[in-house]
């Protein structure tokens, strides 16, 4: 039974439409590799609308693996790098996965 917690900060209405489809298929992707590897307890998603958008997809699984190049990776840091954004990739605090990825807002 995987818990979830979807969080919305800020205002959503200033993101493109273009901007909000890659936005869109980073949450579908990040939390389907969550659902589908991590064999998480609890699954956080927020995406956060400040100087950037933000989005950060967090999991307390069994972490991922420092050589892992899996094809749905490279896909959100395609998408990054197409709007000028970043993706993180770290261990969340207390074991898991914690997925950064960042645009520019114009």
């Amino acid at each position: 039974n995987l818990r979830t917690t979807v969080q919305f900060v800020g205002p959503l209405s200033v993101v493109e439409p273009a901007l909000a489809d890659h936005a869109e298929a980073v949450v579908r992707e990040a939390v389907s590799n969550a659902v589908r590897h991590a064999g998480a307890d609890t699954l956080t998603v927020t995406v956060r609308v400040e100087d950037d958008l933000v989005i950060e997809v967090v999991d307390d699984g069994r972490g991922m693996p420092a050589d892992v190049t899996a094809s749905g990776l490279n896909n959100l840091r395609r998408r990054a790098a197409e709007v000028g954004g970043e993706l993180v990739i770290d261990e969340a605090p207390g074991g898991g996965t914690a997925l950064r990825w960042t645009a520019p807002l114009p």
